[in-house]
Order: C-alpha cells, then structure tokens, then sequence
C-alpha cells in the first residue's frame, strides 16, 4: 500500500518570522497534534516541535527544529503502516497525504525523531464536558463525494481584519499592556499576520480550484480607507470582484463581499473622503461592484443548465447597529428563495438558536434574535434551502436550529489567526463536501502556532472545533428546481456523515456552548464585566 504526501513543513527561505522562531537548540518535544482536514482522498496533519525548559512569557515553548513523519495504514496493527510525508528538520509541521481511498478508514500517528505527537488538548475535565471532540483521533474515515458531476468550487473566508494592530482582544485599550484585555498578540508593521495570512489563504484557495471567493465580513479592522484599499487589492488577485452573477465551468474567477461589524460605516476626519452624509462607507465605496445597484447585498450563482446553487450575500448591519437584519435583507432574501435553486444564504453573524446561547450580553456574538428567528421562520417556508455560512466568531462549528431541520449553520474559523485558514466547498449535483485547511505557508504556520495562546491559551478549546465541524457533508438535489413555498425542511436532522460518526465513536460530539463559556468566563475575569458595555463585537 503506497500514499503520497505534500509536505509543508521546509522551504528554501521560510521568512524572517519563521527563521527566528526556529533558532532554539533545546529538546525538541512534538506537541499540539491534529487532525485538520480530511476529505475524500487526502488528510492534512499538523504538530509543533518546541522546548518545555524554555518557555516565553505566555508560558509557550520554544520553538525547536526537528524531523518529521506520519506513519498510515488501513489496520489497526501499527506495525503494518507506511511512513509518509517525512521531512527535514522544523518547528511547524504540515504534511498533507494524498491518494487515500474515498469511504475508508484510516488508522495512524505522528512523531518528529521517534517520538509520537501528542494531541492539542480540548478536552480538560474542569475547562469542558467529557465528550468534547478530540484534536487529533486515532483514526478517521475519509469522505464519500455525493453522486452525480462537480459543479464547482466555492472558497469561503471571513475575519481577515486588514490593518489589525493587535489580535486576540476582547476590549481594546492602549493604556493596558498587551494592547486591551486579555493581553493580545501584536502585529509586526512591516509584515502584520493579517496581510501575509490572507494572502496565503487567496493562493492556496484558487490552487486549491475554487472560482468563487466569498469574504463574509470583518475584511477590515476598522474600514478605514488605507486598509480597505489594501484588501481589495489583495482580493484582486484572486478574481473579478463582483460582475457576471453566474461563476460556470471554465469561467474567470469572481469574488464577492459582504459586511462584518468591523467594516461598519465610521465617523471621523480620517473617512472625509469617503461617501455619506454624516456616517462615511468607505468599505462600500472600494466593494461596490460587489452589490446589486444601491445596495449592500448580492447573489451569484454556480454550476450549469443541469444544476446550481444559489449564494445570497447579506448585510447584518444597518448603519447604525450591528448584529442586525433590516426588513429589506429579508425580503431579498425571500426573493432568491422564490428562484429554486439550492440556496445558501451568508451574513457575518450568526443565527442558530444555538448561537444564540454561546454569547455574553449583549449579544456580541450572534444575530439579534429577534432577527434571527425572523431569518430562520422565512427559511422555515422553503424546502430548498441549502446551509448557511457566517463568520464573526472566528470558530469552527455546525449546528442545526429547531425551525430549519437539517439545515446546517456553519460558522468559519478566522483568516487571520489561529487555527487560521479557509474552507473550501465543492458542489456537486447532488450534495456538497466542506473541508477546512489551515493556510501552509512558512509564516502562516508560525503565526497559527503563536496566535494559539490568545485569550489565556484557551483560543484552541473554543475555535478548532471537532473533525466533524471542520470537514462535512449534505444532501441537496441541485437539479431539481422547486416553486416558491413548495414544502419545508425535514424536521428530522439528516443521518450524521462518516465524520460525525466519528466523533460520535469517540465520545467527541461537539456543544458550542462550552467553548463559548470558557471564553466567556476568562474575559469576564479579564475585564471585569466590561463586555455587557460594548454593542459591536470586537472578536
């Protein structure tokens, strides 16, 4: 039995970033093991290499070069597994095996100079319940493609926060070391992670074949006009923003846009220049073509005479406030629905009844819910609703909601720090598969791995997620086109995927709510009860 593998993990000139972070020479102990993507023929697996003797000041080891490897094989004996993946001697290690069998089980392990990784714990009994999901389980099953043609591929991205001078906050303040509460992690100036991060997950998105990009909010930090120009320029080389409303086989690459609570309209001298009377949009201004005429929402389509699916782009603010659906969102809404095809509508926040309950006061985390139940009551009327897609919380995770039945709601894990990357959603005629990756490259790797100890080392409980959340499927009929009205989502969510069972096997089902009131009980302690003070977000 033979596998190739793609190594990430040594290149020729891996950055001033990377170089630094690797000049230790203490014991190389490899540690933060997981399992990040796994699709139908391939699995990705990452670890770090460093030295408990020589923490830094967050209580993280050095960074330690060593080699690498992953021993894999279909039996549950380790003596008959195959080596892949072996490389040279690193700190950030990224193999991704490919040639895997669709529908298979796998069984394997990771180890740098013979000693085995040891997993990223998200599982500690006083921070979580027991049957939290592991980062990295012994084995997995790959992914079975849905019947029927590919019809395209869609990379999904959000939480980019172009010209963020600090991340992992909740409360900025500059007054406070660390730059705000807890103590976050500070950009370089001259290479912030916010720049080298998105770029690498543009390149990697479109070499991976996606022709559609769709950036669901917080592109910027704060939509001032510098990084506003910035992002779109960098979004330029991924595609077309904007234009034809249909992305078919062989046709030029497009992008779109949407609205996070970062990129809201602003007061101040600093955006005079921009368009509005008293509260400037400079983020509109540099997206416009994004939007239909006069608006800030959009819908493209993708596929073939055969089959498509529908993306409906959304504004979840209003000027003013944020975490907010306008009537006039609904109603367009309403209308893509009316088309028929396999409709994913995306906003940045989130809308389940579930991400509802992961949220402090006042609701900084997810939609109003106000909003939110009108959004899932008028989804509630459509049998042809596919998913839906939002960001904000910067975390990997899937939840269903009472009204829609199986439908999921998935919310992406952040560009710009840990575990950093981009979710990659390929369409078939008959269903989907969704993978996430974490960006590879030199510096994307180093950062993810730094960015890790956000929010007092806790950041990986909350936003990983389980195998399942982060690499999943559903069956929708994209050739079927349906009358508005016709029939409702099953109220009986669909038979859990190879993946979910999984994680169900391994005890590893996945509440959000834990991950949220960790968080959540750490920056209260943190900043004293401060959040319930703050209306917009700053995750």
């Amino acid at each position: 039995m033979r596998y190739g593998a793609l190594v990430a993990a040594t290149f020729p000139a891996g950055g001033v970033l990377l170089s630094q972070r690797a000049a230790h020479a203490g014991p190389a102990v490899p540690i933060h093991l997981e399992l990040v993507t796994v699709t139908d023929t391939s699995a990705i697996i990452t670890w770090f290499t460093g030295d408990p003797t020589a923490p830094d000041g967050f209580g993280r080891p050095a960074p330690v070069a060593a080699p690498g490897r992953v021993l894999l094989g279909t039996d549950p004996n380790p003596l008959t597994w195959v080596p892949v993946g072996e490389h040279e001697p690193t700190p950030y290690h990224y193999v991704e095996v490919t040639g895997l069998r669709p529908g298979t089980r796998y069984y394997w392990r990771a180890e740098s100079g013979g000693i085995p990784a040891v997993m990223t714990t998200v599982s500690n009994p006083l921070l979580r319940p027991a049957d939290a999901p592991l980062a990295a389980p012994p084995t997995f099953t790959t992914m079975v493609p849905p019947p029927g043609r590919e019809l395209g591929r869609v990379a999904w991205l959000n939480d980019l926060h172009f010209g963020e001078s600090t991340s992992g906050l909740a409360i900025s303040n500059d007054a406070v070391p660390g730059g705000g509460l807890p103590p976050g992690f500070a950009a370089d100036p001259d290479d912030p992670y916010w720049r080298f991060m998105s770029q690498a997950a543009v390149a990697e998105a479109k070499a991976r074949g996606c022709t559609l990009l769709l950036a669901n909010g917080d592109v910027t930090a704060e939509a001032r006009p510098a990084e506003v120009e910035q992002a779109r320029r960098m979004l330029d080389g991924f595609g077309a923003l904007g234009g034809a409303r249909h992305v078919g086989p062989g046709d030029q690459a497009a992008y779109f846009v949407t609205r996070g609570n970062h990129d809201r309209l602003h007061t101040g001298d600093l955006y005079g220049g921009c368009s509005g009377s008293e509260a400037k949009d400079c983020y509109r201004d540099a997206f416009a073509a994004s939007y239909d005429p006069g608006t800030s929402h959009f819908n493209v389509t993708v596929g073939t005479g055969r089959a498509r699916y529908r993306f409906v782009g959304l504004d979840s603010n209003d000027g003013e406030t944020t975490g907010v659906l306008r009537p006039g969102e609904l109603d367009y809404l309403a209308e893509q629905l009316a088309q028929g095809d396999a409709t994913i509508p995306l906003f940045h926040h989130p809308a389940s009844d579930r991400a509802e309950i992961t949220t402090l006061p006042p609701r900084v985390g997810s939609l109003d819910p106000v909003d939110a139940k009108a959004f899932r009551d008028l989804l509630a009327k459509h049998d042809n609703v596919a998913g839906v897609y939002a960001g904000h919380t910067h975390r990997n995770t899937r939840a269903t909601s009472s009204e829609t039945g199986s439908v999921p709601f998935f919310e992406g894990g952040a560009v710009k720090e840990y575990p950093g990357g981009y979710t990659v959603v390929r369409l078939y005629e008959t269903g989907y598969l969704v993978n996430f990756y974490k960006t590879a490259a030199p510096e994307c790797r180093a950062w993810s791995e730094r960015s890790r100890g956000e929010y007092l080392g806790l950041y990986p409980y909350y936003v990983l997620g389980g195998l399942g959340d982060r690499n999943w499927s559903y069956d929708v009929d994209a050739r079927v086109r349906r009358p508005a009205g016709v029939g409702a989502p099953s109220a009986t969510p669909a038979p859990l995927d190879a993946l979910d069972a999984l994680d169900e096997a391994s005890g590893s089902s996945l509440p959000a709510t834990g991950g949220a009131a960790v968080i959540a009980a750490a920056g209260a302690a943190a900043v004293g009860g401060a959040l319930a003070l703050q209306r917009v977000a700053q995750p």
